[in-house]
């Protein structure tokens, strides 16, 4: 009788503890993230504790999304928005102001990790005054530098802890494990990029300028920063012309991009067709595979070293 009374307390006290955890009560701290790549850091360093909230649905290409109604009426309630800025979410200003306005906390990452500046030239050569400033604005893929995204989970940590302190430990574990998965990552580019018969990837759109000022390569883009912009006549020309005298056998297109100009440059370039994914979100079949930043990441050095290597 006494031994089943003990093992009844004792039950009793490990469910008090467990539902009066933070990470496990019944409205944990809600985040909203703009896109997936950011979504995921947070994902995987607060997801145990805290509500994370992606705004930007899988499958769909971000620049040129508006959030529904419902979307901004879950904006309403978000104890933090965290977004990149710069213009890739049309929709991210008016969104940081529901946030503040309701007394929440915003983080624009754009204003604390290291900006590329992007000239709209396909060499992006940049033009500096006499004080070495540069003209041109800045490449808003961030996520595709990995030292940005070593700076965004050290942010979301930060974040993580001030929303709930008690998560502190946790957090910094979840860290330390997305810290140490980026620079392997890193460490893989910088192994698997060097030494190749080609440096200049052709690419469907202006989103790899990180990458390719990481580990010494040359971009040529179809369209700008937007995947949306429809090159001209005389720019596909050029792009035609390019590819040929670069000597490169393949072109790049993206998983959410329109194929059309790609498929042009490459039948009048004779160009094989490589997928180069920005990962600026998740395709379903992405989603049912289990894929993620990372494997999306490891698959694209995989053609990228296809491409350039031969």
């Amino acid at each position: 009788m006494f031994s089943k009374i003990k093992e009844m307390l004792i039950l009793t006290v490990i469910l008090l503890i467990a539902f009066s955890s933070p990470g496990l009560a019944d409205n944990p701290p809600e985040v909203y993230v703009s896109i997936y790549p950011i979504y995921e850091m947070a994902e995987r360093i607060g997801g145990e504790r805290l509500k994370i909230h992606q705004v930007v649905p899988d499958g769909v290409e971000p620049h040129g999304y508006e959030p529904t109604p419902r979307d901004v009426a879950g904006l309403e309630g978000a104890e933090a928005f965290v977004y990149v800025g710069l213009g890739l979410e049309a929709w991210g200003e008016r969104g940081a102001r529901i946030v503040e306005e309701q007394g929440g906390r915003v983080i624009k990452l754009s204003d604390h990790v290291e900006l590329r500046e992007y000239s709209g030239h396909n060499h992006d050569h940049h033009e500096e005054d006499s004080h070495g400033h540069h003209h041109g604005e800045y490449d808003n893929h961030i996520w595709l530098d990995f030292e940005n995204m070593k700076m965004t989970a050290e942010i979301f940590t930060d974040l993580f802890i001030e929303l709930d302190p008690e998560g502190e430990e946790e957090f910094t574990v979840f860290r330390d494990e997305v810290l140490q998965l980026l620079a392997e990552l890193d460490e893989a580019y910088r192994e698997g990029l060097q030494d190749l018969k080609h440096d200049t990837i052709i690419v469907s759109h202006a989103a790899f300028g990180y990458l390719a000022d990481n580990y010494g390569l040359k971009q040529i883009a179809v369209t700008g920063l937007s995947p949306e912009e429809e090159p001209s006549s005389r720019v596909v020309a050029e792009l035609i012309e390019a590819a040929r005298e670069s000597g490169v056998n393949y072109i790049f297109l993206e998983t959410l991009a329109s194929p059309r100009t790609v498929e042009v440059i490459a039948e009048e370039a004779d160009l094989e067709i490589l997928t180069l994914n920005p990962v600026e979100g998740l395709t379903a079949e992405d989603r049912e595979q289990g894929r993620d930043y990372f494997s999306l990441m490891y698959d694209n050095l995989k053609n990228l070293k296809q491409a350039l290597g031969e």
